[in-house]
């Protein structure tokens, strides 16, 4: 086998690798959106009833979507240069299709959760701590729910997206970590 196609075929497993693995963290992004939902809005469902569905899609629904995308066009799939989906003959929405519809039931759910918090303020009386409140669930669930992706899609349009990117992106740890603790102060704080 001559080196260029051991080449091509690894760049392309590669590829197929990364688009499988990042969509499935934006999966599982929709998975915890979902969850949120059925928290905050529609509060009677059970998740355990629904954890099977919640794996399909966290797992399963990346396996289709990666395996349509390269079956599709399996000599095209990944780029001449890298070894990221081709962006010259539209591959790369196979990728970018599926974020841009998680990205946009994110914004829905988290959309939805604020206008359920800032409710919930109006009935508890405490505008001030409440609208901390709200604006602190709204840190939190950014990262949580991949919307800070949403700079991501807009980086082809500007360099200055790129930054504020990076800058949202590289936040995630240390909000990953305070998650928790700011989300238990939020449910506190909605309480009393």
């Amino acid at each position: 086998m001559p080196v260029l196609v051991c080449f091509k075929v690894a760049c392309t497993l590669v590829a197929a690798l990364l688009h499988l693995f990042f969509m499935a963290a934006f999966s599982w992004m929709l998975v915890e959106g979902l969850l949120l939902w059925s928290k905050v809005v529609a509060v009677n469902l059970s998740e355990e009833q629904h954890m099977k569905y919640y794996y399909l899609i966290g797992w399963g629904l990346p396996v289709l979507i990666v395996t349509i995308t390269l079956a599709s066009a399996p000599s095209k799939y990944s780029a001449d240069d890298y070894c990221w989906l081709s962006l010259q003959n539209g591959i790369i929405w196979g990728f970018a299709g599926p974020v841009i519809f998680i990205i946009m039931v994110n914004i829905l759910v988290l959309t939805r959760v604020v206008v359920i918090t800032i409710s919930t303020i109006g009935v508890i009386g405490c505008c001030v701590c409440g609208y901390r409140a709200a604006v602190k669930a709204v840190l939190v669930l950014l990262p949580i729910l991949g919307l800070t992706w949403l700079c991501g899609v807009l980086v082809p349009l500007s360099i200055v997206m790129a930054y504020v990117f990076i800058l949202l992106n590289s936040l995630q740890v240390h909000t990953h970590t305070l998650s928790s603790q700011m989300l238990c102060s939020v449910c506190e704080s909605l309480e009393t």
